[in-house]
């Protein structure tokens, strides 16, 4: 092992990585220096300050933040940079727009480099920059459709790169033609219509008519569900079916075999509708219960652990309380915005539906922490418009880590949510309930005619502040 001479004495390779890697400021001059050196006086400072030699200093800038070899990352950033995509004066303007961001990206710049060293992220960027692969949305679809690639393609739309879509509802398009392709081909095209006509109309209704991307949860639930129509497909094709020759025996069959039955009686019905099939005859899914079998007693018990325990990630709690108190969807909190709040020193008012509600100051506190909390990202410098920002570029957190971490401490998000909504059901007019809290009329009044409530005041929120029952 070897030794250096610094700090007064010898020191092994360990320490000396260490210092190379955590740089400070120097008590001396004020700047970012590894601190490897005492001074006459026996103060450990920089290198200049110690009057030696500025053996960390990075050769091409003298920094000595990041230092990775000779150099510091930011320089062996813009050499990758000019690598990968040209200097600024030959490199196409939409990768001008990629350097821009990435260079300011408040993160360690030796993790930018090695992302950019990944081979799909290595030959796509060389490839835009050659004209070898087009400046769009197609050049990604060229690659593997994992979660590796869903970041990059967000990051370069994040980036001005790439124009602005819906990612996940692409990528679901993509899944579906790689599904179809695995086929017969006359089976395939009956996929394909299927997604087309029947699938993708109920995602635009629900998502992209509200300008929003589907959920990772319904992405992945759209996938379990084509997944299985594609074995249902594949089971007749092994069998040289057609839907056109689909019997009812030969579906009641298949249907008694398998743990998942739905995906494949909406196959079939869609089919039945179209022409497709014969008159076959499925399972209506019966409606869920969504009748509480929580008790109120157990739903402020939750809310009192979000108020008060510390050791539950801001971001949890604030969601959290947003689903128990004030009866949203984890979902859609989740993808709240920034401007959908307001925070001024005397109040602190969420707009969930179109009127605002105003917060008690307990949770208007958690708010105003969750505002000014440090950002989570680090792929981009300025500020984020979510208010639950996420890691993935342009993205908010997503629900299934929040329900994950509730769950974890006891609290049903599901069951807490239906439970709000028949409290407030039962003691505020239907058209208040969907007016604060952003539900449709015709579902605020089917939610009050099962609770049976009468009409009342809205009721205050109940805490040791709140007041008692």
């Amino acid at each position: 092992m070897g030794l250096y001479s610094l700090l007064g004495g010898k020191i092994c390779n360990v320490c000396y990585s260490a210092l190379r890697r955590n740089p400070s400021e120097c008590p001396s001059c004020g700047n970012i220096r590894v601190l490897a050196f005492i001074t006459d006086e026996g103060v450990i400072t920089c290198a200049a300050c110690a009057g030696q030699s500025p053996r960390f200093a990075c050769r091409t800038c003298g920094s000595e933040e990041f230092l990775t070899g000779t150099h510091c990352g930011r320089c062996r950033l813009q050499a990758r940079l000019d690598e990968l995509i040209g200097t600024a004066a030959e490199a196409p303007i939409e990768l001008i727009r990629l350097r821009k961001h990435l260079t300011k990206a408040p993160m360690d710049p030796r993790s930018i480099v090695r992302w950019l060293r990944r081979q799909h992220v290595t030959e796509t960027l060389r490839g835009m920059a050659t004209g070898a692969l087009p400046l769009d949305h197609s050049a990604l679809d060229l690659l593997p459709q994992r979660p590796s690639t869903r970041y990059f393609r967000r990051l370069l739309i994040e980036a001005g790169v790439l124009p602005q879509i819906h990612v996940f509802q692409h990528e679901l398009t993509l899944h579906v033609a790689a599904l179809a392709a695995t086929l017969e081909r006359p089976t395939g095209n009956k996929l394909r219509r299927f997604y087309r006509w029947a699938i993708l109309p109920k995602l635009h209704r629900r998502y992209r008519d509200h300008g929003r991307d589907l959920s990772l949860e319904a992405f992945h639930g759209q996938r379990s569900h084509l997944a299985a129509v594609v074995r249902f497909l594949t089971w007749m094709d092994a069998r040289k079916l057609t839907v056109g020759d689909l019997e009812q025996r030969t579906l009641d069959l298949y249907i008694a075999r398998v743990k998942t039955r739905e995906p494949v009686e909406h196959f079939v019905r869609w089919a039945t509708r179209s022409r497709l099939a014969g008159d076959l005859s499925t399972n209506v899914r019966a409606a869920r219960n969504t009748m509480s079998n929580m008790t109120e007693e157990e739903l402020w018990s939750g809310i009192d652990r979000l108020l008060d325990d510390e050791d539950i990630e801001l971001e949890v709690r604030v969601a959290g309380l947003f689903v128990l108190l004030y009866a949203q969807i984890l979902g859609r909190a989740v993808s709240m915005t920034r401007d959908q709040v307001d925070a001024t020193a005397e109040r602190v008012t969420v707009r969930f539906g179109i009127t605002p509600v105003v917060l008690d100051d307990a949770v208007g506190n958690l708010v105003r922490r969750q505002l000014s909390a440090p950002p989570r990202r680090g792929y981009a410098a300025g500020d984020s418009s979510w208010l639950f920002e996420g890691l993935s570029p342009g993205r908010h957190m997503t629900a299934a880590y929040i329900r994950l971490r509730l769950t974890e401490i006891g609290i049903r998000t599901r069951i807490s949510r239906e439970t709000r909504m028949n409290l407030l059901a039962m003691r505020m007019p239907a058209a208040v309930v969907a007016d604060v809290i952003g539900i449709g009329n015709h579902t605020a009044d089917r939610r009050k005619s099962r609770a049976g409530g009468s009409w009342a005041a809205y009721p205050n929120l109940r805490s040791r502040s709140f007041g008692s029952d």
